[in-house]
């Protein structure tokens, strides 16, 4: 069996890590542009390594034949559309494919458009997009919940998480996410509320607390809707943990410091402009936001429309981000033991079983998943 990985940053080689040690797989490739990093990878677990970048399709197609699975960790997925290119490789070698793509718009394109789905049952391999915490976890969370309830026809997701320098993908990614242009599903139909909009204060559980969130763009209102169709209502609200992360994202969203709208030819757009200027040695001096002690925490609201009150709410806490790669790495090891079965394009919550899934996260000694019930809050598990 050969495993492929894609992207070694911090979420790409744990996934390699994870799964190289769970299945116990000898045929391990991991990739990227980083030739240093990715043989740093690939000698942790014995390995063969190769530098590629997914903008390069020969390549890729090259790299990926004869796989059982390629992982694709290379994100912000819809910049240069990275997590389609991957697809369409996947799609001509017939190679099962799993990411952990967190970006609305590839959600938007892989699960709205129809063609993505006919081409993968034509080619008789499963694609599932979004694996990790949020989205992931929050869909799967979802997904049991609207089993426990079976009149739900609305879930609300709410998450607030830390700004950190640490890890520049997901700066990028959670910039571009607040910039508008997200869908939400209400009444039925999917709606750009625009950027900031919905503030409202959700109560976490500690040691994360009260946090003001809002609409944002990660994947669940596109694909809960589209796996549970029963729904009527599916919307994301997030936040950084940190107000003066909050008051910068807002900022650079208002003076237009998230547009990919270059000047002219020759210069980076104002957008990538910020992203080289924040993670430059000089930009950290000016961007750097001290962490909050708190994890990252996710809390899934599920009941009925024009109710005031959710039926069930079900909550998880991330204490480090090896959660997300745990989350992923669980979901393809699934899928390469058969323990998921379709072909076509799917999010977690459209082919996986929830309550397999959430028991299995469930003992990862970083995350904690919790259930309500009359006011009291329990373990899930």
């Amino acid at each position: 069996m050969k495993l492929v990985v894609l992207g070694c940053g911090f979420h790409g080689r744990g996934v390699a890590y994870e799964l190289a040690k769970m299945l116990e797989i000898t045929d391990v490739v991991v990739a990227d542009r980083d030739s240093a990093l990715a043989r740093q990878t690939a000698e942790r677990i014995g390995a063969q390594w190769s530098s590629i970048d997914v903008q390069n399709g020969a390549a890729l197609r090259d790299l990926i034949r004869g796989a059982s699975l390629v992982f694709n960790a290379v994100g912000p997925y819809h910049y240069l559309q990275s997590g389609v290119r991957v697809v369409e490789a996947a799609l001509a070698e017939r190679v099962a494919y799993v990411d952990m793509n967190d970006d609305h718009e590839v959600a938007e394109e892989l699960l709205l458009n129809p063609t993505w789905n006919e081409a993968a049952k034509e080619a008789g391999i499963a694609i599932i997009t979004g694996t990790g915490i949020a989205p992931g976890m929050t869909g799967l969370l979802a997904k049991l919940g609207c089993q426990r309830f079976p009149e739900a026809n609305s879930v609300d997701v709410k998450f607030s998480w830390n700004y950190s320098l640490a890890y520049p993908a997901a700066l990028h990614h959670f910039f571009r996410l607040n910039s508008g242009f997200a869908p939400q599903f209400i009444d039925g139909v999917y709606v750009r509320p625009g950027a900031f909009s919905g503030s409202e204060k959700v109560a976490f559980l500690a040691p994360v607390g009260i946090k003001e969130v809002c609409y944002t763009g990660i994947n669940d209102p596109v694909s809960i809707s589209h796996s549970l169709p029963t729904l009527k209502r599916v919307t994301a609200k997030g936040a950084y943990h940190q107000q003066e992360a909050n008051e910068l994202l807002r900022t650079m969203v208002r003076w237009g410091f998230t547009s990919y709208e270059a000047l002219s030819e020759n210069t980076l757009s104002p957008f990538e402009y910020l992203m080289q200027f924040i993670n430059s040695s000089t930009g950290k001096t000016y961007f750097d936001i001290p962490l909050e002690d708190a994890p990252m925490s996710v809390k899934v609201e599920i009941g009925e429309v024009g109710r005031e009150q959710p039926a069930l709410v079900l909550e998880g806490q991330d204490f480090s981000r090896r959660g997300t790669t745990s989350a992923c790495a669980v979901v393809a090891a699934m899928l390469l033991r058969g323990e998921i079965d379709f072909t076509g394009v799917r999010a977690p919550e459209g082919c996986v079983d929830a309550e397999q899934f959430l028991s299995i996260t469930a003992q990862h000694p970083d995350i904690k998943l919790f259930e309500w019930h009359a006011g009291r809050c329990q373990p899930l598990f």
